[in-house]
């Protein structure tokens, strides 16, 4: 008995730039859950195995995980925001540890050293969080055009 291949399959699952963005979620998310299962961050984990859930749904363009997505968007497009917002409120605190450490010579260069690394890991964390949020918003965006919408399907 031959298979019988249906033609709208590949034109419904061309390459769109808007699948990208769950994909690095998903990643994330799993990365994200690794560490907080290593910490016992319960209620993060339980947080990334959500975002997981929704992403691998967007992935497989199920319908329910479309608004879903958007929703989630949104909320990681915010989180990035307020917890930007308090890193930026603590940003004087690397120039008074530089200057706590350089007041105690038994700490030596080390504290220093930590000090700069820590500072620098800040910053980076900063910077993907700029990236982040536009991203993240486009990206629901993305999810509520009627273009975008076609692509998802209802669970069968």
């Amino acid at each position: 008995m031959p298979l019988a291949v249906r033609a709208d399959t590949a034109s419904a699952r061309r390459f769109s730039l808007w699948a990208v963005g769950p994909w690095v979620a998903l990643l994330l998310a799993a990365l994200g859950g690794v560490q907080y299962l290593r910490h016992a961050e319960y209620a993060y984990l339980a947080a990334a195995l959500v975002v997981i859930a929704v992403c691998a749904g967007c992935i497989l363009r199920q319908s329910w995980a479309r608004p879903a997505m958007q929703v989630l968007a949104v909320l990681l497009a915010a989180w990035a925001l307020v917890t930007g917002v308090l890193m930026l409120q603590q940003s004087g605190d690397f120039e008074a540890a530089r200057q706590h450490a350089m007041a105690q010579p038994q700490l030596g260069q080390i504290a220093l050293w930590m000090i700069d690394r820590a500072q620098r890991t800040w910053q980076v964390a900063l910077v993907l969080k700029a990236i982040a949020i536009p991203l993240l918003l486009w990206l629901a965006w993305q999810l509520g055009r009627p273009a975008v919408r076609a692509q998802f399907q209802r669970r069968r």
